[in-house]
């Protein structure tokens, strides 16, 4: 391996970090069906008992009746929705969205929902007709009724997950949470596991720009995993283990340390496994690596 001095890793603040992190709650077939009936129950209800903006008034005396121009519109969006979620979806791939894409998609979804429902209620009253204009004010309505449903199945879908999960380690076995304080659980910065290992395997970690390279054994060999992390996010449960901050973009298992040596560069250490990578140790990290490896005099 080659040894190369990198700038520290820098984590993403917190609002773009969460607008790259993959959107999984759509991803149950069964939450998009929920979604899709609640949006439409709820929005006929809504229009039907709040009648927002008014819109009552637009259909009464029409050829259907408020509740009929209601129940078509929302029939309508439920139909525009499924093919949204079930045809539509497939053009992702197998790859689940990231928080910024779904944003994106669930624009679209209501201009799409806007368009089925334009055609729908312009063909069921010879009074309007197809334009820009009809279309904007389809979907400047239709978004306001739309979103509140939308955002409320989303937050039920969020605390249903959220349940679960404290459901699973309130179960867990308490042989299986003894076990898990003698693994280190490495997890990247959206706190998804990327990986354990017991804290004896650990060798180092190399911070290289959003990324860290873990190093670690494997039987007889050295292995590399890149994780989407930072240092400073793990540094707190790797201090824990007795791996330290040895560099700006290096920490490293103390258990580890072969050789602690100064050359014209500076201090380095030696790793076990690592005789090609030395490890630089900057001023600011040097005293506690002379206290622990230079003999008292």
């Amino acid at each position: 391996m080659k040894d190369t001095l990198i700038l520290p890793a820098k984590g993403l603040p917190a609002v773009p970090a969460w607008l790259s992190a993959p959107f999984q709650l759509l991803e149950p077939v069964g939450n998009r069906l929920l979604l899709i009936l609640f949006c439409g129950s709820f929005s006929f209800l809504f229009m039907y008992v709040f009648t927002p903006f008014n819109m009552n008034q637009w259909y009464e005396g029409g050829p259907f009746g408020v509740t009929g121009a209601f129940g078509a519109f929302s029939i309508s969006g439920i139909a525009a929705m499924s093919i949204s979620q079930f045809l539509l979806i497939r053009l992702k791939g197998k790859k689940p969205l990231t928080h910024w894409q779904f944003l994106a998609w669930f624009f679209g979804e209501t201009l799409l929902v806007a368009g089925i429902v334009n055609i729908v209620n312009v063909s069921l009253h010879s009074y309007l007709t197809f334009s820009w204009l009809e279309y904007w004010d389809t979907w400047k309505y239709g978004f306001g009724v739309l979103a509140l449903p939308y955002s409320i199945a989303l937050l039920w879908f969020q605390s249903r997950a959220s349940a679960a999960r404290l459901k699973d380690i309130a179960l867990a076995p308490a042989e299986d949470r003894e076990k898990e304080k003698d693994t280190l659980l490495i997890r990247d910065e959206y706190d998804k596991l990327a990986l354990s290992l017991p804290p004896s395997s650990l060798i180092m970690v190399k911070a290289e720009d959003n990324y860290v390279h873990v190093f670690y054994r494997n039987g007889q060999e050295v292995k590399k995993e890149l994780v989407r992390s930072s240092l400073k996010k793990l540094e707190p449960q790797l201090a824990a283990h007795g791996v330290a901050r040895a560099h700006r973009s290096y920490m490293v298992n103390i258990s580890n340390v072969l050789l602690f040596k100064k050359n014209a560069k500076g201090h380095y250490l030696m790793l076990e496994g690592m005789d090609d990578c030395p490890v630089p140790v900057s001023a600011s990290y040097l005293p506690q690596f002379q206290q622990k490896f230079t003999p008292d005099s």
